[in-house]
């Protein structure tokens, strides 16, 4: 889990300001558009009371709005940056790192699962799907959204708060973005697709969102 931890610290930066973004970033995440998708592939194949765990669950901001949304539903979240663990409550929380098999959640045990802006912070992402496959029941989805690969001059442009090429501008500030540049651009959407797919899942959607910047994939069991 170190070499993760390690990753996560450089890739965030400073983990506390990180928490925060997501927390204040939430309602953009979590909006009207993400419960109608959700309405359409995700609350058809749950049960009662619906087993569902948030996977890469950050401070928790998915889990709270299910948790309105789902007053007896058992909920988890998998998580295992300890600035995020920190704020985790109210939930069954697993400390894993999704890199590594041996997820302590029983097969076929879960109607849905989340990753929300996950696959893009491993450095190989087949154990966290493998790990998906496995927990689903049959018939059961997960939806997944994240960062794929865009040219350099867009993500540049989309990202960078000053001209990068200014002789002015700091080896900090161009350090942090090619390191994320690398980061959010490890995968396109059909590179998602095929790895999905070669899990065994049954890929009901795969759509560009924001200009192409992110993927949305629903995937079956």
């Amino acid at each position: 889990m170190q070499d993760t931890l390690t990753t996560l610290a450089q890739h965030h930066v400073d983990g506390e300001k990180f928490m925060q973004l997501m927390k204040d970033t939430a309602a953009n995440r979590f909006d009207d558009a993400f419960w109608a998708v959700w309405a359409d592939w995700i609350s058809p194949v749950l049960s009662e009371p619906p087993q569902i765990a948030d996977f890469g669950s950050g401070p928790g901001m998915l889990l709270q709005k299910l948790s309105d949304r789902y007053p007896q539903a058992h909920l988890m979240g998998v998580e295992c940056a300890p600035w995020m663990l920190a704020e985790l409550s109210g939930y069954k929380v697993i400390e894993h790192d999704l890199h590594e098999a041996n997820l302590p959640i029983a097969d076929n045990s879960l109607d849905a699962i989340t990753a929300i802006f996950l696959i893009h912070e491993l450095t190989q992402p087949i154990q966290l799907l493998q790990s998906i496959h496995r927990c689903l029941k049959p018939g059961g989805r997960c939806l997944i959204v994240d960062w794929v690969r865009a040219p350099l001059d867009e993500y540049i442009a989309s990202e960078a708060r000053e001209d990068i090429f200014d002789s002015d501008t700091s080896y900090e500030t161009l350090s942090n973005i090619f390191t994320h540049f690398m980061e959010h651009n490890r995968y396109s959407r059909d590179d998602v697709a095929w790895m999905l797919q070669r899990m065994g899942f049954s890929v009901l959607e795969n759509v560009p969102l924001q200009k192409g910047r992110f993927g949305r994939w629903i995937v079956e069991k």
